[in-house]
């Protein structure tokens, strides 16, 4: 058994990790609370603009289609984008997503794809940097303060390329949030835009018929890129809150087993402590009897 001295040391680093690991659960659930309000206020409208572009785009002839909704015949080019935390200390969030990214790339890569990487988060950086895995470029501070502006630009870059046809295909990978305990890892096709009802949350409404203004390919061309660079925001609003949300969880989960290994600690030391005092009182009791014999 270590000496007491040893055991307070022990005790008072436990302490202090202690006081580290609340305050980051603290800091982790007030974030979580404004990345989950976001996502609840943006959900519905990104699905019912899915919804109306779907209803649109199904009267629309090939030819009137926009260019970003039509699926490559033949992709060879496909570009990969991987969303993860900067930071650690967040129970599996990192290590499960990068383990279903490399498994991606090889289902990709199995097509026939040539595949290259757009890497969001240190971590997968950090991952991919001692692989051998073509990365196309790297963004790490989008998804420290997530906003519209940026969310979007990026989103815009990623037309840019299928418009250019420097790329087939984009796919992307991310943790969906669900609750604060809960998220799912989700690998889906970003670009051309998938409009399948299968693609969001069905839902039945009663058949209508709209008049448009003005028409249905310019209304298409408008909300397109406006559907794609909603659906890229909410993507870094789903990561962003998966995020803390994880990190929370562990964080809740280290203060608790700090909290028992304390207690389990005192008690070592208390009884450490009255052997000790017992042991001093022995010899000193038996001092004076062999003073008075």
């Amino acid at each position: 058994m270590a000496n007491l001295k040893e055991v307070r040391i022990r005790i008072a680093s436990i302490k202090s990790t202690r006081q580290i690991t609340s305050a980051m659960k603290m800091v982790s659930a007030s974030k979580l609370r404004k990345g989950q309000t976001a996502i609840q206020n943006l959900r519905p409208y990104e699905e019912q603009l899915r919804l109306t572009l779907n209803k649109i785009n199904d009267v629309l002839s090939k030819e009137d289609k926009n260019s970003l909704c039509i699926q490559h015949p033949s992709p060879r080019r496909a570009l990969f984008i991987v969303i993860t935390a900067n930071k650690g200390l967040c129970g599996t969030f990192n290590s499960h997503l990068l383990k279903a990214s490399v498994k991606h790339i090889h289902k990709l890569e199995q097509q026939g794809l040539d595949v290259e990487l757009l890497i969001i988060g240190k971590k997968a950086r950090d991952f991919f940097k001692k692989t051998s895995y073509k990365i196309f470029e790297t963004d790490h501070e989008i998804i420290d303060k997530v906003n519209v502006e940026t969310a979007f630009e990026m989103a815009k870059k990623g037309m840019n390329l299928i418009n250019e046809k420097r790329f087939d295909k984009i796919d992307l990978i991310y943790n969906r949030f669900k609750n604060a305990a809960v998220y799912e890892i989700i690998s889906e096709q970003f670009l051309p835009l998938v409009l399948p009802e299968q693609a969001i949350e069905e839902k039945k409404a009663p058949e209508m018929e709209y008049i448009m203004e003005p028409s249905r390919k310019d209304l298409m061309d408008e909300l397109v890129p406006k559907s794609i660079q909603t659906y890229f925001y909410r993507v870094l609003l789903d990561s962003y809150a998966s995020e803390q949300g994880a990190r929370m969880t562990a964080m809740h989960k280290a203060t608790d087993n700090a909290t028992e290994l304390l207690k389990n600690l005192t008690i070592a030391y208390n009884k450490a402590r009255q052997t000790s005092i017992t042991n001093e009182i022995v010899e000193i009791v038996g001092g004076a009897e062999a003073l008075d014999a």
